[in-house]
């Protein structure tokens, strides 16, 4: 199963791009090492994993929005955090709930756990439009 992946993101040029970081006119986008230049871009560069990342005004974003996803796991309704491959990480901030799945953390950080994604089923994709 193919989750949607959770975070910030931005379309630009009819693609949707992961942002890395926004400052008040401008959001550096994570761009995958075959896309080149962005028209438009501000500046660029290459990320140490070796993707490219592209600072671009906001008025140039066609779409700029942050998604929340939501999935089960042994019973539970849990966050959806990274998903690598066929693992994923998930999240709650209820003790009671991180003592019966055996996630690590605390009451003031969250608990967490990477867990295999096809034992998740998605419950929930909340996606919300941030303001440019």
């Amino acid at each position: 199963m193919a989750l949607p992946e959770p975070g910030t993101f931005a379309v630009h040029g009819g693609t949707t791009y992961p942002v890395a970081s926004a400052a008040a006119e401008t959001v550096t986008l994570r761009v995958p090492r075959d896309a080149g230049p962005l028209p438009g871009q501000v500046e660029g560069g290459t990320r140490r994993d070796g993707d490219l990342w592209a600072k671009v005004r906001k008025v140039d974003l066609e779409r700029y929005f942050s998604r929340r996803v939501t999935v089960q796991w042994q019973g539970e309704e849990v966050g959806l955090g990274r998903v690598d491959g066929d693992a994923a990480e998930i999240h709650a901030s209820s003790p009671v709930v991180a003592d019966r799945l055996g996630l690590e953390g605390d009451q003031y950080n969250g608990f967490r756990a990477t867990v295999p994604v096809d034992e998740l089923s998605v419950v929930d994709v909340r996606e919300e439009e941030i303001d440019v």
